[in-house]
């Protein structure tokens, strides 16, 4: 007796996951299986699943990208997020910088190092996308006094324009503003030495 020929397995559900690629907000992940097991498969129609599979995911990701570009980042609401965004960042910042002050008695010279120090054990953000989001990105601003003992934290905010009103700044509990060297903003044209 010769052994009984295999039967090729049904493509339906691979076929089936393929096409569910086409969901809006899912398609990308269940594109990326359906490729992923088509690639890895022996059924019939393994390679029109690829197709149709990569098809949706590549529409999600085209999809998604002209909702994001179109986006205007100039709105009312979407300066407002990335706003919030911006002060719940320059606290972390303000906590990261007295941190950094407590082991070394001093502020670091700039921000960077201030990443630096703490690198991957405790990550901070200090770019600065209160302006809107950018492909280059840049750090939040970082005076520190010439005596060292102070320093001005702010973002740019929507005008993309240092020291101006509409300048983005941290707002601290009185615990945390008192203990820290945050300095209030200088009135325009003043000398940083100015400050109280």
């Amino acid at each position: 007796m010769s052994p009984e020929p295999s039967r090729a397995k049904p493509s339906w559900p691979l076929l089936l996951l393929a096409i569910l690629s086409f969901i809006p907000g899912f398609g990308f992940f269940i594109g990326s299986v359906a490729v992923t097991w088509g690639l890895l498969s022996e059924r019939p129609r393994a390679r029109l699943a690829i197709g149709i599979g990569a098809t949706g995911a590549l529409l999600q990701i085209l999809v998604l990208s002209i909702l994001f570009l179109s986006t205007k980042q100039g709105s009312p609401l979407f300066a407002g997020v990335l706003s919030e965004v911006a002060r719940q960042d320059l606290v972390t910042v303000v906590r990261a910088l007295e941190a950094y002050h407590q082991r070394k008695s001093v502020y670091p010279a700039s921000l960077l190092d201030l990443q630096r120090e703490f690198g991957l054990s405790r990550p901070v953000n200090i770019y600065d996308q209160s302006g809107g989001v950018s492909l280059r990105p840049t750090p939040y601003h970082y005076r520190l006094a010439p005596d060292g003992r102070s320093y001005e934290l702010f973002g740019v905010g929507p005008d993309r324009l240092p020291d101006t009103p509409d300048d983005i700044r941290p707002l601290l509990s009185d615990s945390l503003r008192r203990h820290s060297g945050l300095r209030s903003p200088r009135p325009a044209n003043a000398p940083l030495e100015s400050l109280p």
